[in-house]
């Protein structure tokens, strides 16, 4: 009988070859997506790259990957890097699996917030102050209402990323956990966020978290139907993360 060889991978792209479009900050280059192709389609096995797909920021000049948890501090870290040099070569990218051995010398990081007050965070900035999720007129004068949203949150998949929204989803399904190197509190933004600056070798400075939707360090006042709903909701989060 013959023996079979191993199956050979197809070309892995170099970490050097990842960057997000110049017209659309949201999408892989046209370049590294035709790479990537054969790589994920043979992967499912060979675990080439990674099998779920993450909402990334990469530099290459830094050498880290961050993975964004939306509604903890996204525009604020951005906003820094940007001011401060630190160049985003994949800028602000969706739902990208990328080949992890590739980046396995990069500095890799997260920040979390309690998930509650993520949680109304959301539906004020998305709910309250705009129709984000496009509801209906009626169906909108209904969701003013954080427990009705909570009711219409509480019959989704929250780790179903394709089709869950990023400002909802299980923040433990956005960041990769067997491969993060740090995950930092919103609680503690700044002692965090100097952390990672010294790592990743920029400059750290307090930073006071922009498009905010309540006061740092305040206690959401909801409901115990709302509390009950989010601690079941996002049950896996406050395990993972100690909330």
């Amino acid at each position: 009988m013959t023996e079979r060889s191993p199956a050979q991978p197809p070309r892995i792209p170099e970490p050097g070859e990842f960057r997000t479009r110049a017209d659309d900050r949201r999408h892989l280059d046209d370049a590294v997506q035709t790479a990537m192709r054969p790589l994920v389609r043979r992967s499912r096995k060979a675990g080439w790259v990674t099998p779920l797909t993450y909402n990334v920021t990469i530099s290459h000049s830094h050498r880290f990957v961050w993975y964004r948890v939306a509604k903890v501090a996204t525009r604020t870290i951005r906003h820094h890097f940007l001011t401060n040099g630190v160049r985003l070569d994949v800028n602000h990218a969706m739902r990208v699996r990328y080949p992890w051995a590739s980046f396995e010398d990069y500095y890799t990081f997260a920040f979390v917030r309690d998930p509650l007050e993520r949680f109304v965070s959301a539906w004020r900035d998305k709910v309250v102050a705009d129709n984000y999720y496009d509801f209906d007129d009626a169906t909108l004068q209904r969701m003013q209402s954080v427990e009705e949203f909570a009711r219409w949150v509480a019959d989704q998949d929250l780790a179903d990323l394709p089709s869950t929204d990023q400002h909802i989803a299980l923040q433990s399904r956005l960041i990769d956990l067997n491969r993060v190197d740090f995950v930092g509190r919103l609680e503690d933004f700044d002692a965090g966020f100097a952390e990672v600056c010294s790592r990743i070798g920029t400059v750290a400075a307090p930073a006071t978290p922009r498009n905010q939707t309540a006061p740092r360090g305040q206690r959401s006042d909801v409901s115990d139907e709302v509390r009950d709903l989010v601690r079941r909701m996002y049950q896996r989060d406050y395990q993972i993360f100690g909330y």
